[in-house]
């Protein structure tokens, strides 16, 4: 007899979390984690009375930050570096 096979199969870990995992995940607390929902970083729903926040919401806005952080250390200034304008 064959053993089906399902999509959930190979999903390695959860899909939704609750908000006290999504804060360890992300190390922050609860005050910021709700101001990242209500930015619309994160994305969340009810489940009866309890609130699930996505994974894959939390991986995209770890890609975003470090993205923004590449794109910001690429075009800043470092102290006592000198630049092509400071160069003599």
């Amino acid at each position: 007899m064959a053993i089906l096979k399902t999509a959930l199969a190979d999903v390695p870990g959860p899909l939704v979390v609750k908000p006290r995992i999504a804060c360890r995940l992300l190390d922050c607390g609860n005050t910021r984690l709700y101001e990242l929902l209500a930015a619309g970083e994160l994305q969340s729903f009810l489940d009866g009375r309890s609130r699930k926040i996505t994974i894959a919401s939390i991986e995209a806005y770890i890609a975003r930050r470090l993205a923004l952080n590449a794109r910001t250390a690429s075009t800043t200034i470092r102290p006592g570096r000198p630049t092509a304008e400071s160069a003599p």
